[in-house]
């Protein structure tokens, strides 16, 4: 006969234990999105995501992940084989991930620490840049090295080194997660990629949300979920907390905050976008003849100001498709290159009545004189952009034009804009282009302007300069493009009598 211990007595029983011999995580209720257990024996080898609402254990959970890992599960392969440990900011990873957690909650416990050679931020604090472990067991000369990382070190400080794993602790920006991801490949060990995150912030979280919706996740990688009312009930957050806090989330953060649900952005402009709708293949984007085609270029140069151009053309019932985008970040080329790519990437015959404008952002007019001078640039290499004119910067009138045209044209049952599949930066950007937001902050608390959000908008910019300006040299509105097709020399002259009926 075996004798039940209460919580209690277990309790008394692993006093001396250290926590990664005796942490438990909560049992999975997929039901109710909360899979703790499956994130934390997870043995795959690619990332793993542990999504969760805020105080659902998520990072208590991770972190617990990590201490078996390297105490329990995996042998280092050499002296000092790095794991990091990576959040916002140091103060939050070595406050809430070491001092608070993983140290102060004894899931790497002192023995276990090589304490003469931790590098220290604060000692006084007990916040460490770097804590060696000790060797395992018959391994003189092989141990783990936690190192804790900030997101505000830049991309460029996570590059090259190789390491055993890491553990982000909240969202970051993803191209930080292809970046240490590639420091994996020396190893490669099951179980030893985590994200941790409440993805309250849709642009940090647009990649991983479009590969779970569109089923394209790399193979082995992994997403689990946390819920924070199973974890009030199991007795870890308060109910006085668990009420105040979330008494004062809006409604529509509610699903995001409590179980890890992506959040959906807030002012969301083009919110009748949706790609199984605006989104088409080469069997529907298929250059009938007879049709006129546009570009349109938002200028930039640098990491957060792309260069950004679109290809499209319209049919004869008023319907836009936009067949191609050129997307560039990089600093070292000029608008001269960047306008020498757009020459290639498309034939855009000078003597062709059906290559017709390109629309430029006008608040260059220089670049504009450029392109038009482009042969004088290029030693006559590139021909000069004829048709360059300044695209209408009508911003809210635009953006008017462009909702219209993603609702249905009543004469074909078809959306009046249709984008390409290969378009994923402006098909990324449609899905987060976002209204300014309210301040609440400080003295003089104020709406928000009835502007856009200037963040990630470059290509939808180039859309609006395209769309809207072609409307406004045709003469039409809203309004008229509603009551009747467009058939003006801009448009689309059809020379098969066919051509209507095949399109629609």
């Amino acid at each position: 006969m075996t004798m039940e211990l209460s919580s209690e007595d277990q309790a008394l029983l692993h006093a001396d234990l250290p926590a990664y011999l005796t942490y438990r995580p909560r049992p999975d209720q997929p039901d109710r999105f909360d899979e703790q257990t499956s994130f934390y024996e997870s043995q795959s080898t690619g990332v793993i995501f542990h999504l969760g609402g805020n105080g659902s254990g998520t990072t208590e959970n991770t972190l617990a992940k990590v201490a078996k890992f390297v105490l329990r599960e995996q042998q280092p392969p050499r002296r000092d084989t790095p794991f990091w440990i990576i959040a916002g900011s140091y103060e939050q990873v070595m406050e809430a991930c070491w001092a608070e957690k993983l140290y102060g909650r004894g899931h790497i416990p002192s023995s276990e620490v090589d304490w003469p050679r931790v590098v220290w931020k604060s000692s006084k604090s007990n916040w460490p840049y770097r804590v060696p472990l000790k060797p395992w067991p018959g391994t003189p000369d092989k141990n783990w090295c936690l190192e804790f990382k900030s997101y505000e070190q830049g991309r460029q400080q996570f590059q090259a080194r190789a390491i055993g794993g890491f553990a982000f602790i909240e969202q970051m920006p993803y191209v930080l997660l292809n970046e240490v991801l590639r420091g994996c490949r020396e190893y490669n060990f099951p179980g030893s990629k985590l994200v941790e995150q409440t993805p309250i912030d849709p642009h940090l979280s647009y990649e991983i949300q479009n590969m779970i919706e569109t089923d394209a996740l790399p193979p082995s990688w992994e997403v689990w979920r946390a819920n924070t009312q199973c974890n009030l009930e199991a007795g870890y957050i308060t109910q006085e907390w668990f009420e105040q806090f979330y008494g004062s989330i809006p409604e529509e953060m509610l699903e995001t905050r409590m179980t890890g649900a992506f959040a959906s952005y807030e002012g969301l402009i083009y919110s009748t976008f949706f790609p199984r709708m605006h989104v088409a293949g080469d069997d529907v984007i298929d250059f009938p003849p007879g049709v006129y085609h546009y570009r349109a270029i938002d200028w930039g140069a640098g990491p957060h100001n792309p260069f950004a151009c679109i290809w499209g053309y319209k049919n004869g019932v008023g319907e836009h498709f936009i067949y191609d985008e050129y997307y560039s970040t990089n600093q070292t080329k000029t608008t001269i290159d960047h306008l020498c790519e757009v020459q290639d990437r498309w034939p855009w015959p000078g003597n062709n009545p059906y290559f017709s404008s390109t629309f430029a952002d006008p608040a260059s007019p220089d670049n504009i004189r450029i392109a038009q001078k482009l042969a004088q640039y290029t030693n006559d290499e590139y021909e000069n952009i004829q048709g360059m004119m300044r695209g209408s910067n009508a911003v809210l009138e635009g953006i008017e034009h462009v909702q219209f045209l993603l609702k249905k044209n009543e004469a074909t049952g078809r959306p009046r804009l249709v984008i390409h599949e290969s378009c994923v930066n402006l098909i990324r950007e449609m899905r987060t282009y976002s209204w300014e937001r309210a301040s609440d902050q400080g003295l003089n608390p104020r709406d928000a302007a009835k502007r856009p959000l200037k963040k990630d908008d470059h290509l939808c910019d180039a859309l609006r300069y395209l769309v809207f300006s072609l409307a406004q040299m045709e003469g039409t509105s809203v309004q008229e493009s509603i009551r009747r097709p467009v058939r003006s020399r801009h448009g689309v002259r059809f020379h098969q009598p066919d051509a209507v009926e095949r399109l629609t």
